[in-house]
């Protein structure tokens, strides 16, 4: 929603269908139908079987022309078929597929048959499917064929690789797998080939003497948006891991020795207000990266002295909530594997979230009278890490992951001189992941477990938790033949520390014990430990059928907490959800797809106060030109137990919203999108807007321009200013009516100069103000009417004193008066990043980059946009250079 809730979420690709249509198009859908093959996994279409041979003599060069004597071994295997647009329909281009394999190595060659003058042969940096704006071809391995995880090597028309981790969820899908390997593409007259070689022990597989692997091999063409397939995968599938097709004839593989080494050394030069004394700070550094094949099935990942210096900025978010912003994870020791190490309980709340690690110190130090000052980190020193992913001959996936964080100190100077303050104490995370299936994969149970230790012996660190113990258990069972599943999860969490810790969690916004109308409440000031409970249990229809029924029950008890190395963004909830959809991915009409979705979910705490209530209905599909279009109606009616930050809960607003986007076609050299929403209270004239463009240009092969605007405008009179004290204590909770506008703009510039050569530019300014007017203090917070909620400030009984710039209240009928600080604000931030970065061998890679960060803070309201961007501009920045050069090597 769009009343100081954030964006609309993109949840699929959506197109503005009407009900009815959906249900017209029902009867004939089912009878085309076909009725899947009674199976195990639920298969509609027979496993195809590719059987390659062992190479003999010399190995193929890869260049990207299959014209060594290699390839007139084995066979070819064509027969691809189309799965987008039309499933099961012919290709419009043929495709061929040969594979081989040795001792240390496993070939392919994909032959792909075309007009050369129509193929889209952009380059771009590693893993970058730009958008799938660019033909390509693939295979994935299911080394264990364990229908779980597939291993993918893809190559783009213009030499790209990419390489990734597939799972059987719809975006279960995670590129930042990296490992070594070599491809190379040609163009002739009758298309394009592309040459693989990877080592065996990129792999992982079980130790027995004939392999069978699972075996999918795809193709995209783009200026179509076609993708046609070896072995067909449907649309609508319970796992598309459990549709591969096999690949026979791997047999006598030697034990495969891994070991990779990749010692990197780096230089970092910084300029601008961040740096102490507003001078330059020169630094270098040297670490290592390391993974050892432990057997052919377990790796062991290792980074000592990580450096994350060419990870792309953080988006900038004026954050108006009582919650905790959630950042994405972009670093590649915990993006690797990522999958392996998940447990998500509901939507962003997780067991494991990589982001605690080596996050910003947790501590402030205390300033003096004396003009003391102290410049924090940005982040903690990890001091090391190792994790050991893989899986038993039993068929039980293990992962592990250890970390440990420096102690941190900061300097506090002042005219008087300097002292040490601790921010962080020394850390300690574990984190621990099983998995097994059963029954061919119709059942499955996990497990998880987590531990963070902190060395809080120094008192000045006692205010974090000691200990903090989280464990997770999930459970999947499908039921007839895969058409129906049921899923359940459950979490625990034990935190232990300083009472000042302990009392710090139960009044954080995750928890607020102290909310004075939540009976079922309290703060222990005196307690040593919090410990709480959460799960989820769902039944629905799995994606095998176009319709679609699901029912959710959710909760979090009030003493759950998840955040030393988890996320969880609210305890103390209940929740339901039931949702009946249609899904229809045939084309139809002007349709090349659509989907339909009714929803429904009701949320109350744990005192059983109804908290929220939402009727949704959303819409998708994407047209026969290839534009894509969504449209999203929902009417939503808030309690909001964390609006008055520990205060009563407010009854917030009955609002309606709608939400719309529009996209053309991601294959042409110029695309656009866009998206607009507005949303309304029913009870006053609170109001939301928010609308944005983009625009994607290809001007040649090799270079790409893309860019976004947003403009978000929200009139809000039940904004949170402040809570203020009387002399007598007792709390008064402050609202206001806030005017903001929010401008957020990206540009992105991508060099490809070859696909080994890359340079990528980012930058992102950021303009956010606001002004609040129609001050008012709760009353009656859960009144059913808007007026009997708050107490308006008269003009009379309020005044602004500019010497402060505070506002002081004396409300009428005497008594003590109370003020709080003006919240007008005006936020200009801008983040940039430009990237070369150079694969001169494979593994082995050249960084530099060049950083710059602009902030600009104003304790009140300017309403013009130039006067802004005019600020943010001559705010004086900060600047890192960085160059990082890094040699892989496997002795």
């Amino acid at each position: 929603m769009v009343l100081s809730r954030g964006f609309f979420p993109h949840r699929s690709p959506l197109l503005p269908v009407l009900l009815g249509l959906a249900c017209l198009g029902t009867a004939e859908a089912v009878a085309q139908a076909p009725p899947p093959a009674a199976n195990p996994f639920g298969r509609k279409y027979p496993a195809r079987v590719y059987r390659t041979v062992r190479l003999e003599g010399a190995p193929p060069v890869i260049d990207g022309r299959l014209d060594d004597a290699a390839w007139k071994q084995g066979e070819w295997a064509g027969d691809y078929t189309q799965q987008i647009p039309t499933e099961g329909a012919p290709p419009s281009q043929a495709t061929e597929l040969k594979i081989l394999y040795d001792d240390k190595h496993v070939y392919f060659a994909i032959r792909a048959h075309d007009d050369p003058a129509k193929v889209h042969r952009y380059p771009g940096r590693r893993d970058d499917f730009q958008g799938f704006a660019v033909d390509m071809v693939g295979i994935c391995f299911d080394s264990y064929n364990d229908k779980r995880t597939g291993f993918e090597f893809d190559l783009t028309a213009g030499g790209s690789k990419i390489d990734l981790i597939l799972g059987n969820g719809e975006t279960e899908w995670d590129t930042t797998w990296d490992p070594v390997w070599d491809g190379k593409v040609g163009h002739d007259e009758k298309g394009w080939t592309a040459e693989f070689r990877v080592p065996l022990n990129q792999l992982r597989f079980g130790p027995q003497e004939t392999q069978v692997w699972g075996l999918h091999a795809w193709r995209w063409i783009d200026r179509n948006q076609e993708e046609v397939q070896w072995q067909l995968i449907p649309r609508q599938n319970t796992g598309r891991m459990y549709q591969l097709g096999e690949l026979h004839g791997i047999r006598d593989l030697p034990r495969q020795r891994h070991l990779e080494l990749l010692p990197f050394a780096l230089g970092r030069a910084s300029t601008g207000p961040s740096v102490p004394d507003g001078g330059t700070d020169g630094s270098g550094a040297i670490g290592l990266d390391a993974k050892l094949g432990l057997t052919s099935n377990f790796t062991l990942d290792a980074t000592v002295n990580p450096d994350f210096g060419q990870v792309e900025a953080d988006p900038s978010v004026v954050n108006l909530t009582a919650y905790e912003t959630f950042y994405a994870e972009k670093r590649p020791f915990f993006l690797e594997g990522r999958k392996i190490l998940s447990f998500g309980v509901e939507d962003e709340d997780q067991l494991f979230y990589s982001r605690r690690v080596g996050a910003p110190p947790s501590g402030v130090p205390f300033l003096g009278p004396d003009e003391e000052m102290a410049s924090l980190p940005e982040s903690t020193t990890i001091l090391g890490a190792f994790k050991v992913t893989g899986r038993t001959d039993g068929g039980t996936s293990v992962a592990v992951l250890q970390a440990f964080t420096q102690k941190e100190t900061v300097s506090v100077t002042s005219p008087l001189g300097s002292r040490d303050a601790v921010v962080e104490p020394f850390g300690s995370y574990t984190v621990a992941r099983l998995h097994k299936d059963w029954d061919k994969g119709n059942t499955s149970l996990g497990g998880m477990l987590t531990s963070t230790h902190r060395w809080v012996g120094d008192s000045v660190a006692a205010f974090l938790p000691s200990q903090a113990t989280t464990g997770g258990i999930d459970f999947t069972r499908y039921f007839a033949d895969r058409e129906w599943v049921l899923e359940a999860s459950g979490v625990a969490s034990h935190v232990k520390g300083d009472p000042a810790a302990i009392r710090s969690l139960q009044t954080n916004a995750v928890h607020y014990y102290q909310r004075p109308d939540a009976g079922h409440l309290g703060v222990d000031p005196d307690a040593t430990s919090l410990s709480g409970h959460g799960g989820v249990l769902r039944l629905g229809r799995s994606d095998t059928s176009r319709l679609r029924l699901g029912e959710e029950f959710s909760w979090y008890s009030p003493g759950l907490e998840l955040n030393d190395v988890g996320y969880l963004r609210q305890a103390d909830l209940m929740a339901n959800r039931v949702s009946i959809g249609w899904s229809e991915p045939t084309p139809k009409g002007i349709f090349r797809n659509y989907g339909i979705q009714l929803a429904r979910e009701d949320q109350w705490d744990f005192g059983g106060l109804k908290t929220r209530s939402e009727t949704e209905l959303e819409a998708s599909s994407q047209f026969k030109n290839k534009w894509r279009a969504e449209l999203s109606l929902s009417y939503e009616d808030v309690v909001d137990t964390r609006m008055l930050r520990g205060g009563p809960a407010l009854r917030w607003h009955d609002f309606y919203e709608a939400q719309a986007f529009l996209g053309s076609d991601d294959s042409q050299r110029v695309s656009a999108h866009a998206h607009g929403g507005y949303s309304w209270a029913r009870d006053d004239d609170s109001r939301g807007l928010n609308t944005g463009v983009g625009l994607n240009l290809r001007p040649s092969n090799r270079l790409s321009f893309s860019g976004s605007v947003s403009y978000d405008q929200l009139l809000d009179n039940l904004q949170y200013v402040d809570t203020a004290d009387r002399a007598s204590g007792e709390p008064r909770w402050v609202l206001g009516r806030i005017d903001q506008d929010t401008w957020s703009f990206t540009f992105r510039v991508n060099l490809s100069i070859t696909p080994d050569l890359t340079v990528q530019y980012y930058g992102s300014p950021f303009i956010g103000t606001g002004r609040y007017t129609a001050f008012k203090k709760a009353t009656h917070t859960l009144a059913r009417a808007n007026s009997a909620r708050f107490h308006l400030s008269a003009p009379e009984e309020i005044a602004y004193r500019a010497d402060d710039n505070s506002y002081q209240v004396t409300e009428a009928g005497g008594g003590p008066s109370y003020s709080f600080a003006n919240p007008d604000f005006s936020f200009r931030q801008f983040r940039s990043n430009l990237v070369a970065r150079w694969e001169w061998k494979p593994g082995s890679s050249l960084y530099v980059v060049w950083s710059q960060g602009r902030t600009d803070y104003v304790p009140g309201w300017d309403p013009s946009f130039s006067s802004n961007w005019d600020g943010l501009w001559q705010s004086r920045p900060d600047n890192v250079f960085l160059v990082k050069l890094s040699y892989w090597f496997s002795p």
